[in-house]
């Protein structure tokens, strides 16, 4: 764990210092990460009032887990094809076997096409915003 061993006092409002409690609150953070993840914010993102993205170490971990979950169907729909074509280039394969194969690739595929869409309109929000990462 990252040791903060200098302070830095800032004179706030009673309402300031309650919406900063009940902010990190939500949050799930200290008052101090808040703190910490909003001196991220590129100064054109605070002239503008930009969104800011708080990612931890937990979300990045299922975020991370959940692309490679997304990564290993993507896999198995491919080798269903790669097979498909092997056993064509052999000749081992009927009409019959390749519209089987073709459909279950298929099927996966569209199974997988809801999630993909959620995971790019997830991604595409999450670049619209300043990232700061807290090393917890």
């Amino acid at each position: 764990m990252e040791r903060h061993p200098k302070q830095i006092h800032v004179r706030m409002s009673e309402r300031e210092i309650a919406s900063a409690k009940r902010l990190a609150q939500e949050l799930g953070m200290t008052v101090s990460d808040l703190f910490r993840a909003l001196l991220q914010l590129p100064a054109e993102a605070v002239r503008e009032g930009g969104a800011l993205v708080v990612v931890d170490r937990t979300t990045a971990a299922r975020i991370s887990r959940e692309m490679t979950r997304w990564g290993h169907h993507y896999n198995q729909a491919v080798h269903a094809l790669n097979a498909i074509a092997y056993y064509l280039r052999a000749n081992d394969m009927d009409a019959a076997e390749v519209m089987e194969e073709l459909a279950r690739a298929e099927r996966t595929l569209q199974e997988m096409q809801p999630g993909i869409e959620s995971l790019r309109r997830e991604a595409a929000a999450l670049g619209e915003g300043a990232i700061a990462a807290l090393a917890r």
